[in-house]
């Protein structure tokens, strides 16, 4: 479709007797906030891991705008989509602002423009005043907002959030979330907090086990049936709120 920009065709992936993927086909809408929901193990860092190429054994295509992704200089597709992730990252001996104007390497931008874009992001986390602290004497909930900062200076076509709520209190979950959705641009969420997703999200895409279970509305995809098969959880999904009697046993 002419507002798809991103499409996954049969992705799968294998590491030894693991099937992390299988035969996984979806699309991203432009301008929309997409959920990837899961219990653990049903492949969601896995997935975004193959979008933001630091998985490349996977089978199956992935293309941006109508052309695989393999195809993209890492220059462009860097520029294009931008990855909050949860591998660890050193930062030793790199100030706060040196963090995320290395982020905006992809652009071909002037000093003064990197700058600005980096002081702009660091307040819209609330980091402004320590932009020349070192990085590394962050907590881990400061650090995943100066990766926020990072990716917000970037302002990619597409967003991919492996967890973002990982370490944030929860002021700061909605926060950064709701800066993110206003921008208006593609996104790609995982999330483990259900009741989350339902606030920012637009559309829903359910793995289990590492195939697509589901996907659609928040309503069509969260169906009793579903919470109960894939998370285990006596619950619903009514009125734009979930509601959890307790874990099925």
């Amino acid at each position: 479709m002419a507002s798809d920009i991103l499409t996954l065709d049969t992705l799968s992936l294998t590491k030894g007797q693991a099937v992390l993927l299988d035969g996984v086909s979806f699309a991203l809408q432009r301008g929309k906030f997409h959920a990837l929901l899961g219990p653990n193990g049903a492949g969601k860092s896995s997935l975004m891991r193959v979008l933001y190429r630091a998985e490349t054994d996977a089978t199956g295509t992935v293309s941006l705008e109508g052309k695989p992704i393999k195809d993209w200089h890492r220059k462009a597709y860097a520029a294009k989509v931008g990855a909050l992730v949860q591998e660890s990252v050193s930062l030793s001996g790199l100030t706060l602002a040196e963090v995320v104007i290395l982020g905006l390497l992809p652009l071909a931008l002037s000093r003064d423009e990197a700058q600005a874009r980096c002081a702009e992001a660091l307040g819209l986390v609330g980091l402004a005043n320590r932009a020349t602290e070192d990085a590394t004497h962050l907590s881990g909930g400061e650090q995943q907002r100066l990766f926020f900062a990072q990716l917000l200076a970037l302002d990619p076509d597409i967003y991919i959030l492996d967890e973002p709520h990982n370490h944030l209190d929860l002021h700061y979950q909605y926060v950064l979330l709701d800066i993110v959705r206003r921008r208006g641009k593609t996104v790609l969420a995982s999330f483990h907090d259900l009741t989350l997703a339902t606030r920012f999200c637009d559309h829903a895409f359910l793995l289990d086990h590492g195939r697509l279970a589901a996907s659609g509305t928040l309503a069509e995809v969260l169906t009793p049936e579903r919470l109960a098969s894939v998370y285990r959880i006596d619950a619903d999904f009514t009125g734009g709120a979930l509601s959890i009697r307790g874990a099925i046993v």
